[in-house]
């Protein structure tokens, strides 16, 4: 056997994939080849400069010949689908998802990790359109159904702590008097499943240590439930500045979200519907068990850790 395995990462320079390439980088077991769509970006350059185990190569996600290429020698693949890369087609999501699976299988991989989430539209009976939840559930049942003997691990996210503070954040801002102001589209007692995504990456990790032990499951990455009310609370526990939890009317949202397309908008209101009840995930569903494989942050520990204050 090589002193290093080749685990090849898909969307190496986003939040999911370079959360699983840092982590890997702690290990001494691996090498890691970096898929990016521009290898000449400044998060492509910043990746290489982290080891010499590194290998950036630039892959097509849709195009078949790229992955071949990509992914060709690898021990094990971390893959995923980004809905916002193309969010007016969330059909592209099915399509890349698909093609990594067929590809992986072509080649042999040993070791295939699949982040996805659960289909809202099947559960809510249709009345709810979550593609970005929704259309990732729909590749990994085609993964399960299609390459049964394929050795598959399904990784299931929550919501991450990163969507209050990156380049699109949700709602919040600080009020005159100084309040900081949290607004979603759902009750104060709205459910939120959640996570530091950077600990992604030390839950992949852990997995592919002993890979064998989890074959066919699903792990939910998630460090905490909470309502949207105490998650505020916590907020102001934390960092000492007072704060509130808003629930915002449909039109707040669109007035707040006016910038994407109309049908992204009504994506999003769906999923605030489905989680404001269940939270990511179903009420029969243990998304305690990926803390059973590495300690996860709660929102206070990822405050303490991130320094985060809100909006100044």
């Amino acid at each position: 056997m090589d002193q290093y395995r080749l685990v090849t990462v898909v969307g190496s320079t986003g939040a999911q994939g370079g959360a699983v390439v840092r982590s890997l980088l702690k290990m001494d077991n691996f090498k890691i080849r970096c898929l990016t769509r521009n290898p000449t970006s400044e998060k492509a350059k910043k990746l290489q400069t982290l080891s010499d185990t590194i290998e950036i190569v630039q892959c097509n996600i849709r195009n078949k010949d790229d992955l071949l290429r990509a992914f060709q020698n690898s021990w094990a693949i971390f893959a995923m689908t980004d809905f916002w890369a193309t969010p007016t087609q969330p059909e592209i999501e099915i399509e890349q998802g698909k093609l990594m699976a067929d590809v992986a299988a072509k080649l042999n991989i040993k070791y295939f990790i699949f982040s996805c989430a659960i289909n809202v539209n099947k559960l809510s009976d249709g009345k709810l359109n979550v593609p970005q939840f929704s259309d990732k559930a729909i590749v990994r049942e085609y993964i399960s159904q299609t390459y049964p003997e394929m050795k598959t691990i399904y990784v299931m996210p929550s919501f991450y702590f990163q969507n209050w503070t990156g380049s699109y954040p949700l709602p919040i801002k600080k009020l005159k008097d100084g309040t900081i102001e949290f607004s979603l589209p759902m009750s104060l007692h709205g459910k939120l499943h959640n996570i530091d995504i950077d600990d992604l990456g030390p839950i992949v990790s852990h997995l592919l240590q002993n890979p064998e032990n989890f074959i066919g499951q699903d792990i939910y990455v998630c460090g905490e439930e909470v309502d949207f009310e105490e998650f505020v609370r916590i907020f102001t526990r934390v960092t000492g500045r007072q704060a509130q939890a808003k629930t915002m009317t449909e039109h707040e949202f669109r007035q707040w979200a006016q910038d994407l397309p109309e049908n992204v908008q009504n994506y999003l209101l769906d999923m605030f519907k489905w989680m404001e009840v269940n939270g990511c995930y179903t009420p029969e569903i243990d998304w305690r068990n990926g803390q059973m494989l590495t300690k996860l942050n709660t929102f206070e520990t990822w405050l303490i850790k991130s320094g985060w204050m809100g909006p100044d």
